[in-house]
């Protein structure tokens, strides 16, 4: 139950920073290194320069006498190229392959050597976020990956953010796209829960009294998944509908949200609980 919240934490906090991870701050090469060469040039003082000038230029040429067999002068010997043979970086770890083709627990530099490109993105909740693009294994439906390597330099969440919709106000094109991820989640990672809070209204319904007479009477009205307004309850956040799925080793979070311009889209929140476990614990043991 524990690990439920957790991943849904990140989830929600996940929803709640997308508009900040939509502007892409620089300082993608956060990680690379940073090489700094300092040359030592020596200077002679300009006024001993013109004096060995001038004697050079008053004195007479001397004449040099070699006695004997001329010189043999050999051809210099070509040096051959040499052939720099870089090593490939290792990018396996023994936390296992990560979504959309990364691995977990690599480090930005092992993440770079798949070939993607990463810029520095900032979120609330997290450090050292970047946004992720020319994935190994990419899916359609998701416009936005940004991984985060903590203060370890370690991959260990995962947030993907699918493509924006035109929806209609019942939300039905993202309930369909939610429900085909739920699906998979499901048979990938197991023990799905499913966490919806509906938008509650309080309607007026006549009703007939003991004596026969009209009376009015209020109830409380509990709005379903996909009602005609349900768009406009997740844009306001009077409703809130999200899964979580995990196993022994990752969690995961999926959720439907709409942006500011009425346009629906999922979210799926990763969270690798082995890492973060671990990280718990050295800080637990620290205390």
């Amino acid at each position: 139950m524990k690990k439920v919240f957790l991943t849904a934490f990140f989830l929600l906090t996940a929803a709640a920073g997308t508009a900040k991870a939509e502007e892409p701050l620089e300082g993608g090469q956060f990680y690379e290194d940073v090489l700094i060469s300092d040359d030592l040039k020596m200077r002679e003082s300009s006024d001993s320069a013109k004096e060995k000038a001038s004697r050079l230029l008053d004195q007479k040429p001397k004449i040099i006498k070699i006695e004997g067999a001329p010189l043999e002068f050999r051809a210099p010997r070509q040096q051959q190229p040499t052939t720099v043979v870089s090593k490939p970086v290792d990018t396996t770890t023994k936390y296992g392959e990560a979504p959309f083709g990364l691995s977990w627990g690599a480090t930005y530099n092992q993440t770079k050597a798949l070939g993607v490109d990463l810029t520095k993105v900032e979120r609330k909740d997290s450090v050292n976020n970047f946004i992720v693009t020319k994935l190994p294994k990419p899916i359609s439906d998701f416009r936005r990956i940004i991984v985060s390597f903590g203060e370890n330099n370690s991959l260990w969440r995962l947030s993907a953010y699918g493509k924006l919709i035109s929806d209609d106000p019942a939300a039905s094109k993202a309930l369909h796209l939610y429900k085909k991820y739920y699906d998979l989640l499901q048979r990938k990672y197991g023990n799905a829960q499913e966490f919806f809070t509906p938008k509650i209204v309080t309607v007026e319904k006549t009703v007939k009294d003991e004596y026969g007479r009209d009376k009015v009477e209020k109830e409380k009205v509990t709005r379903p998944i996909g009602n005609p307004d349900f768009l406009a309850e997740l844009q306001s956040g009077e409703a809130v509908l999200y899964a979580t799925f995990e196993d022994k080793d990752v969690g995961a979070a999926l959720a439907v949200n709409v942006d500011g311009d009425g346009k629906s889209y999922i979210i799926i929140d990763y969270t690798n609980l082995q890492i973060f476990h671990e990280r718990e614990k050295e800080v637990l043991d620290a205390l």
